[in-house]
């Protein structure tokens, strides 16, 4: 894997190869993303720009989403994961790229998150197809991970679409006039990536 685009742009991060556990958003739909990210319409309809954002990566694995945000300008990236071995990674990663400073690790159950007091102008969500991810959302919005003007994106596999798309539904508690709203959705192959906004 490697850095995309942006200040960073080439460099290589640490190898993963012997973390099976780990499924990495690959370089091609980490660009897929970004670009999305930077000059989508609906992304400068709602006014989120990665210059000086603050970077949540929820399931965070390598960090590599998280690191490709701060090479294009984020200000600042958390990282949560709840295996050690991921987390070790991503710390490795953050040193490679000397951004220590601007990066924070926390190993926490993504469906048990603690209370949050910081605002994250992005949040991405990049679970094990296998999780639950209902209970993810869930947690993240009764736990104020997600805010008021939080973009969040969530990245799943493309066949489970409606059953996404039903679970954020749940999550959100739209029926009770919940603010959480599907933006757009980008399918990428096996891969897809779902844009909500909380307004």
């Amino acid at each position: 894997m490697r850095i995309v685009a942006g200040k960073f742009r080439g460099k290589n991060l640490a190898k993963s190869d012997h973390l099976k556990s780990l499924r990495p958003t690959t370089d091609k739909n980490r660009e897929a993303l970004f670009n999305i990210l930077v000059s989508a319409k609906f992304i400068k309809e709602i006014g989120f720009k990665i210059d000086d954002a603050a970077i949540l990566d929820v399931c965070c694995g390598s960090g590599a989403v998280a690191f490709e945000a701060l090479s294009r300008g984020a200000k600042s990236v958390c990282l949560i994961d709840n295996f050690k071995a991921h987390l070790d990674l991503a710390k490795k990663n953050s040193e490679l790229l000397k951004v220590e400073n601007e990066v924070e690790i926390f190993c926490a159950d993504a469906k048990n998150l603690p209370r949050n007091e910081k605002f994250f102008d992005l949040i991405f969500v990049d679970p094990p197809y296998v999780e639950d991810y209902s209970a993810i959302i869930k947690n993240l919005l009764e736990k104020n991970w997600v805010q008021k003007k939080s973009l969040l994106v969530v990245e799943f596999k493309t066949s489970g679409e409606s059953f996404l798309i039903g679970d954020v539904v749940a999550a959100s508690g739209r029926a009770q006039g919940s603010p959480l709203q599907i933006l757009e959705l980008r399918h990428y192959g096996k891969t897809s990536f779902a844009f909500l906004k909380y307004l």
